[in-house]
């Protein structure tokens, strides 16, 4: 493992080496590919000059490739063309080339109706509505049960019971006697008729009787539906009362997805958004419906509010029980608004970041800009101020321009003061001495890397993982004072009480999951999730139980373990 890490450090650092050699020619003056051109692109012969798109200050009088990387030549002129005019003081321009290496895609900055996405845990539960009581309309006694065990699927007609009662004795009496003279009085005829129906008997059986002129000592009970027996409240030999409860069947062809929401986010949920939901017992199987109920009102006990839905339930594959989990799309009443990719957004302490494509003529160039941001929305984020309709922002490589700004002294997520010679995150780039490991962190985790206090956690996941069940342990416990100890490999800002650590906490372990996804880790970890706080917050804990390090002691068990995080996977995967 070792070995194989210091290749990919060494094949990363290689390729910061080319990316810096392209945007900076290796030189420690900031410039950009453009600078390095000479103005002559033919010889003192006229011949055409070839250059290379990476080491611009290679020049060849012929086709061929180049003696540093040895990539194709191309005409200079070719890369001269994306020579322009500068587009701004903060801006940091790109060739062509470089965009292309980079990786840099952009997405238009759009206006629309947000739609918030609230993520919810439930269970699959029976529908009251198609579950039904089988009773007792008469006394008797349990003679047989030919359904004797629950579970067992019933269709409507089929026998159930057999049953002992004098008082279906003295009806089908009744029956045969008035059966006689229905002729003569054909109401009471029919009212005899109509007791043993109301009772629930066929009218196939009531003939029979009929028929045969005789009295039936026992008498077969029949299912009025069809579904699975899910209760059985009688033996053989039991006596039974009228109104007694025998069987109960659901039929489980539709079925409620019953989910809890925290009363954090009731307020964005109403009757007929849509969900989407998995079971975890049907792997690969994703489920869609619309809320159809919420409940009027809050468990105290678990400060949750059930949301619920109706479901097909095809092949029976959703059992009552089983666990589920719904991510729930609402649309605000907030009307039109600002709306980017939540991928475009850097973020360092209070100040959120966006690089802005300012491009000029050909030349691409983009800038940053700090801007407030409104809530998460799904995969997008409501912009307050900052940007207008119709600008694009870089969603795709935004970490590289970002490097790239630190390193010109313009304004970056850094650097919130450019030309003062105030940059956190600059490297000498005179002589390319950049440590290899923070190097590779950086290119493999990208943005993530960087958390809410302005800062990078460059240490090995091997030194900052166990501190930070620490601090997690000290959160859960409400230990202010351990907790502002084991903070301190994570964050140099001074915290005044405990629930702006938990906030910084959140903001720690957003950046440490996206490692730990992105590196590997040896040992065994769990994603957990609280939906309650701040929206829906994540942590990582090295055991299965719930200790919610948000609300400590307040709300000790709030929350689930969503994953066992497969380190040996993601290593096997680099």
């Amino acid at each position: 493992m070792k070995t194989k890490n210091i290749l990919i450090y060494t094949g990363l650092l290689l390729g910061g080496l080319l990316f810096g050699y392209l945007i900076f020619g290796g030189t420690s003056e900031p410039q950009t590919l453009g600078e390095h051109i000479s103005e002559t692109h033919t010889d003192e012969e006229g011949n055409v000059v070839y250059t290379c798109s990476m080491h611009p200050q290679v020049r060849e009088s012929e086709p061929g490739n180049c003696p540093i990387c040895g990539m194709d030549l191309i005409p200079a002129d070719d890369l001269n063309s994306d020579k322009s005019e500068s587009p701004g003081p903060h801006a940091i321009q790109f060739s062509k080339a470089a965009l292309a290496l980079a990786e840099i895609e952009t997405t238009p900055v759009r206006t629309g109706t947000p739609v918030l996405e609230t993520r919810l845990p439930g269970k699959v539960a029976e529908n009251q509505n198609l579950v039904s009581n089988v009773t007792a309309h008469f006394p008797g006694r349990v003679r047989e049960l030919y359904v004797d065990y629950t579970g067992d699927y019933v269709r409507k007609g089929q026998k159930l019971a057999s049953i002992y009662s004098p008082e279906l004795i003295t009806a089908q009496r009744e029956l045969l006697e008035t059966a006689r003279f229905k002729e003569q009085n054909p109401r009471l005829y029919e009212s005899a008729r109509r007791k043993l129906m109301l009772w629930e008997f066929p009218e196939a059986t009531i003939d029979q009787i009929e028929r045969s002129g005789e009295v039936m000592e026992e008498l077969d009970f029949f299912s009025p539906v069809s579904g699975y027996v899910s209760q059985i409240d009688i033996s053989r030999e039991d006596h039974i009362n009228e109104g007694s409860m025998l069987y109960r069947i659901a039929d489980l062809s539709q079925v409620w997805i019953e989910f809890e929401a925290y009363e954090s986010s009731v307020s964005n949920l109403n009757k007929g958004d849509k969900v989407e939901f998995t079971v975890s017992s049907v792997p690969g199987q994703t489920y869609t419906g619309t809320v159809n109920f919420i409940q009027p009102f809050l468990s105290e006990r678990s400060r949750t509010v059930e949301v619920r839905i109706t479901a097909n339930n095809p092949q029976n594959r959703m059992k009552p029980g089983m666990f589920a989990e719904g991510i729930i799309s609402s649309q605000t009443d907030d009307g039109q608004q600002i709306l980017i990719p939540r991928s475009a957004v850097l973020w360092t302490g209070s100040r959120s970041i966006v690089f802005v494509d300012v491009s000029i003529g050909e030349t691409p160039a983009f800038e940053a800009r700090e801007v407030i941001l409104g809530k998460k929305a799904g995969n997008e984020y409501i912009i307050e101020s900052g940007l207008e309709p119709g600008e694009s922002v870089v969603t795709n490589g935004t970490f590289k321009v970002d490097a790239a700004a630190q390193l010109s002294d313009k304004l970056s997520m850094m650097n919130p003061q450019p030309g003062s010679g105030v940059n956190l995150g600059a490297h000498d780039h005179g002589d390319m001495d950049m440590d290899i490991e923070s190097a590779e962190r950086k290119e493999s985790s990208g943005a993530t890397n960087v958390d809410h206090s302005g800062h990078q956690m460059q240490n090995d996941l091997e030194e900052l993982i166990p501190e930070y069940l620490k601090l997690r342990e000290a959160l859960a416990n409400d230990d202010f004072g351990s907790a502002k100890e084991h903070i301190k490999m994570f964050s140099m800002d001074s915290f005044s009480g405990i629930e702006e650590l938990r906030a910084e906490f959140k903001a720690i372990s957003e950046t440490l999951i996206s490692r730990i996804e992105d590196e590997g880790y040896e040992g065994t970890l769990f994603k957990q999730y609280c939906p309650m706080y701040d929206g829906g917050s994540s942590w990582i804990s090295d055991k299965e139980d719930i200790e919610n390090p948000f609300y400590g002691s307040q709300m000790h068990n709030c929350g689930e373990t969503v994953e066992e995080m497969n380190t040996e996977q993601s290593n096997s995967n680099e």
